[in-house]
């Protein structure tokens, strides 16, 4: 049946788990259509997905990891999977790098709190190597493109050699975004409109449908709820994801920040509320489905030029018009198509008419559902998948001779040595 392909994460594969582990598993089984796919992750997993194989706590695991690796035909990775398992550029015949989340920009906001530049040049450092080994890289969308590119250039990856064959290095970086299930969600149980205490069935509820990480911006539409509970009582907005599902990632204060300025301005549990841990991938949609609007918010910062959100993905899933800080990729694509309001970041008054408007303009929200559900297509992870499909099924070589290949590692870990030194 086709090539073996293996993808890795350092991410949980259970049924609660964040964006990572989501695109893994989705990548791997919409590859699953045609190839034999594993699927290994860093940490213990009681998922069963046939027909996927599943290598469960490879940390500890690494004998099974590495006879997989032995005998893929092409090995795709994400984050630093390198990091914790270098020997899986060695053992690859085929090695793709998922680029889609540009970590290294969320590191600048969320730095290590002893030693934030040793953390950066760290991260830096080894996300130059896993670019150096790369026969194949994908990322989430145009802007992002143009970001990786740049960095391949500057470690000469962009050749002459190359670049006679395909001169807009589309077999080097391709865009691959986030997707979406074709299957449209279904709301099985009542989860929060008359059964959260303080919201009750008639309410309107704004989701916040995603993890309260440390370079978002969760602040400014809460302190805009302050306003728009002295207009009307019967707006609501949720946080969904309090809590990471990776107990590797190091907490992030942005959770507790936010809950002590709901309870400093008296929104906790009348205006604003903060569903415990992560919800259940499978069970969010009944979330998404008594929600009456999505947002989205961020500073003004380098890593929201270049970011994707995932949870906007679940947005445009269950036809929720949005709310999104100005400055992302899909607040261009917001105001394209009309699907929402676009505050500019730590616009407070902006965001309390976008709140109230969303409130009060019923019409306006069935148009946005409506135009959702003809645009939703586009995000299809069937789609999405197509350049990694592509690649799998055809897989070659862009990683340059062995011996330039070994020069510039050297060149590049001497920098880092001189770096870290000084």
């Amino acid at each position: 049946m086709g090539m073996r392909i293996l993808f890795v994460t350092n991410d949980v594969l259970e049924e609660r788990r964040a964006g990572p582990a989501v695109r893994c598993l989705e990548l791997a089984k919409t590859v699953s259509e045609r190839h034999e796919v594993t699927v290994a992750s860093a940490h213990l997993s009681g998922l069963s997905l046939p027909p996927l194989r599943i290598i469960s706590d490879a940390r500890h695991n690494r004998r099974s990891l590495r006879q997989a690796a032995s005998s893929s035909d092409v090995v795709v990775v994400q984050g630093l999977v390198l990091t914790q398992f270098p020997f899986l550029s060695r053992l690859a015949q085929h090695l793709v790098i998922d680029l889609y989340d540009p970590y290294l920009l969320e590191y600048l906001a969320h730095p290590h709190p002893r030693y934030p530049d040793w953390g950066y040049l760290r991260q830096w450092h080894r996300l130059n190597q896993q670019m150096l080994r790369g026969d194949f890289f994908l990322c989430a969308n145009e802007r992002q493109r143009d970001y990786w590119l740049g960095r391949l250039c500057a470690l000469g990856r962009l050749d002459p050699r190359t670049y006679e064959g395909d001169a807009n290095f589309q077999k080097l970086v391709a865009v691959a975004p986030f997707g979406l299930p074709e299957e449209p969600p279904q709301h099985s149980r009542q989860v929060m409109k008359g059964v959260i205490p303080g919201i009750a069935a008639g309410d309107i509820v704004v989701l916040w449908a995603g993890g309260i990480w440390q370079w978002l911006d969760p602040l400014t539409p809460i302190r805009a709820m302050k306003e728009v509970a002295a207009a009307r009582n019967d707006v609501k907005l949720v946080f969904l994801g309090t809590e990471d599902p990776n107990p590797g990632n190091r907490p992030m204060a942005m959770v507790e920040t936010s809950r002590k300025l709901a309870e400093e301005l008296q929104l906790l549990d009348r205006s604003v509320f903060f569903i415990p841990g992560w919800t259940p991938y499978e069970q969010r949609q009944n979330y998404l489905l008594e929600a009456d609007g999505g947002i989205s918010a961020h500073p003004a910062s380098i890593e929201s030029r270049f970011a994707f959100r995932t949870r906007v993905l679940d947005y445009i899933w269950a036809g929720l018009p949005m709310i999104l800080s100005q400055g992302d990729y899909f607040t261009d694509w917001v105001n394209k198509n009309d699907l929402g309001w676009t505050p500019r970041p730590g616009d407070v008054s902006g965001w309390k008419a976008a709140l109230l408007e969303l409130a009060e303009n019923s019409a306006r929200r069935q148009q946005i559902r409506e135009r959702l559900m003809k645009l939703a297509p586009e995000f299809y992870w069937r789609r999405a998948a197509q350049p990694l499909m592509e690649y799998c099924d055809e897989p070659y070589r862009t990683v340059r001779t062995a011996s330039v290949k070994k020069t510039m590692a050297r060149w590049l870990s001497a920098g880092y040595e001189l770096l870290r030194r000084g």
